[in-house]
């Protein structure tokens, strides 16, 4: 098959062809400085203020229509949107003559001071607007605060941006996929999907390549050509890093046009999550699952991010601080890797070796994770601490899964995070549980004795002596909730 030498791409209906090393520049920095679209702001390059942020729409929906979602375009490669559908704040207005309800919604309120920020309060507020229409739920402050957690008002003019975000009128929003349905693009990102790309250049003398497989079978042998091939998830973690001009992707290769990798299924035993599914679609999915770690990830990140991440990306990051790490290392979660040899699998307790090191062979990929469906006699909490509620790095994580019959422990299973060099499980203090009495002793004990078995470190998020007391207290925490039944 041949392989394409471009990256193809529509930015507010106009159509790009992207070559070469440009195919590496960050979205935010192609809008303003290649296609004069300057309303994008870019501020911290790091996803987490959202001034930069756009409407992606990169699947077509059961309708037959695009899906757009709001996410961060200062760390979104340019490569990663290769037959998607951009569109930006210049491109939200109706006519020149006509603003997009919500753009009315922030003139009509104030909403805007510096005006810096603005334009990514507004392409966020859109994206809102588009999901609860589509799920034909009303605005209320809770959710807009929620789509709103991935933005920073710098002259703290909070409360009229909230409420023009409380003055739309939903009734009065044409939804995107509905505005920019294009029949003969929709045709022609099919054929793009269906053509992998292969570009290779040199950039004073450095050689680069992209790629982009349609199959498995091409991705696995091309990750067997050449081990060096960097996998690209969302570019969440590794787009901030790059930026910032700590690392460099020469070789990259991203997984995107292949469907099978973006499915999540189920079954009476597992939860299947395939390598590209995004944190946010993961989120909607397990909400009747594991309503716990839907709690969780609700505080995971900003809706730009969960947009572009991925579980599979937050597994292999293989961060000792990641929110989804303690779950699925103690529901006993499965990693499925594949190369040319055939599927692996590696219980999750087992993937981490060391500091960002896994046991994953150099011609592998991961294609998906398997969680074991919770048992209705298992009870989970899922526990994290960070300096801000939303959007922040942990300081520590917990994990607790446990089953009790008649006051009696018959199953314990515990994980913590940020407490050593990979996130941990606590097998010793698992097997020495069980068999006891479900009371609040037995847990103040098991505080008592972490400090045998667990050594923080100390660092700009928090002490060591602050990270054992948390590890301390998620334990008579975690006895207090499933005893009471009321979450604290």
């Amino acid at each position: 098959m041949e392989n394409r030498q471009i990256i193809i791409t529509t930015i507010n209906e106009q159509r790009y062809e992207i070559e070469g090393e440009k195919a590496f520049m960050p979205l935010g920095t192609f809008l303003r400085e290649e296609s004069n679209l300057t309303g994008t702001k870019i501020v911290c390059a790091e996803g987490d203020c959202g001034a930069c942020t756009v409407l992606l729409a990169r699947d077509i929906g059961v309708d037959g229509k695009l899906i757009f979602k709001s996410v961060n375009s200062c760390i979104l490669p340019l490569y990663l949107i290769d037959g998607a559908q951009v569109v930006t704040v210049e491109g939200l207005k109706i006519s020149d003559t006509e603003l997009h309800p919500v753009q009315q919604s922030m003139v009509d309120c104030n909403g805007a001071q510096c005006g810096y920020c603005t334009p990514g309060f507004i392409c966020a507020m859109a994206g809102m607007a588009e999901k609860l229409k589509i799920e034909n739920k009303e605005i209320t402050e809770k959710r807009a605060k929620n789509f709103l957690t991935g933005n920073l008002c710098r002259c703290t003019g909070y409360k009229p941006i909230l409420e023009a975000a409380l003055s739309i009128d939903l009734s009065n929003v044409q939804l995107l996929k509905d505005r920019f349905h294009n029949p003969d693009w929709l045709v022609e990102m099919k054929e793009i999907k269906g053509k992998p790309v292969n570009m290779n250049f040199s950039v004073k003398t450095i050689k680069q390549n992209i790629y982009l497989p349609i199959s498995i079978d091409q991705a696995i042998k091309a990750k067997a050509a050449d081990p060096e091939l960097r996998l690209i998830g969302g570019s969440t973690d590794l787009g901030v890093v790059v930026n910032k001009g700590r690392m460099t992707t020469p070789k990259a290769m991203a997984l995107y046009h292949i469907d099978e990798l973006k499915k999540i299924s189920h079954d009476q035993e597992f939860i299947v999550v395939g390598a590209t599914a995004t944190l946010s679609e993961f989120e909607d999915y397990i909400e009747n699952f594991i309503p716990e770690l839907k709690k969780m990830l609700h505080i995971f990140a900003s809706p730009q991010i969960k947009n572009q991440a991925t579980l599979v990306g937050n597994v292999v990051n293989g961060s000792p601080i990641a929110d989804t790490i303690p779950f699925l290392m103690v529901s006993d979660s499965i990693v499925a890797l594949q190369s040319v040899n055939g599927v692996r699998e590696v219980l999750m307790s087992e993937f981490y070796l060391g500091y960002k090191k896994l046991d994953m062979k150099p011609d592998e990929i991961v294609v998906s994770v398997k969680i074991p469906r919770l048992k209705s006699h298992e009870q989970l909490r899922l526990y994290k601490v960070s300096m801000r509620k939303d959007l922040d790095i942990s300081a520590v994580t917990f994990a607790g899964i446990i089953e009790v019959e008649q006051n009696i422990i018959k199953k314990a299973r515990f994980c913590f995070g940020g407490v050593a060099a990979t996130v941990i499980r606590l097998k010793d203090i698992e097997s020495k549980i069980v068999g006891e009495d479900f009371t609040k002793s037995t847990f103040e004990a098991v505080a008592l004795s972490l400090q045998q078995v667990i050594s923080p470190l100390s660092d700009l998020r928090a002490s060591k002596e602050y990270r054992m007391k948390l590890a301390q207290n998620f334990f008579l925490k975690f006895h207090n909730e499933i005893s009471t039944g009321v979450v604290s």
